[in-house]
């Protein structure tokens, strides 16, 4: 898997980083800023951003865990940006995720938001942000 290797704010990471801007820029119901971006990358290991897109929520979160290089249990921190278009998001469906991942690795530290983007139409699309020990 080639995966884009660039700067953003003097850290490392991999992935496409036009998507931390997208979280630092972004308003909605629970938000994000660059202090939360910034404590995830400070974490010891390597930082990655993935994405999934998909019209179910946990869809497009499992497809963008699967982007990872790496299994659940090897992140230490972990932002999730929970993006929607026209339809809300289920709170119950988004609450399950940081319990999944909270079972899957209980050492995890999870930071998560939701955000409208009006360019998503019908689709969810989960960001995350990852330091992982690999």
């Amino acid at each position: 898997m080639d995966i884009e290797h660039s700067n953003w704010n003097g850290y490392d990471v991999y992935g496409d980083i036009k998507e931390l801007d997208a979280i630092v820029e972004s308003n909605g119901f629970i938000n994000l800023d660059k202090d939360d971006v910034v404590e995830v990358l400070s974490a010891e290991g390597e930082n990655y951003v993935t994405t999934g897109i998909d019209n179910q929520i946990d869809d497009a979160f499992t497809k963008a865990i699967n982007g990872l290089p790496y299994s659940i249990d090897k992140i230490t921190s972990l932002l999730i940006s929970f993006c929607y278009g026209n339809r809300r998001p289920n709170m119950t469906e988004i609450l399950k995720i940081p319990s999944f991942l909270s079972e899957a690795n209980p050492d995890i530290d999870v930071r998560w938001g939701i955000t409208k983007d009006e360019t998503s139409g019908d689709s969810f699309k989960v960001i995350l942000v990852t330091s992982a020990n690999i």
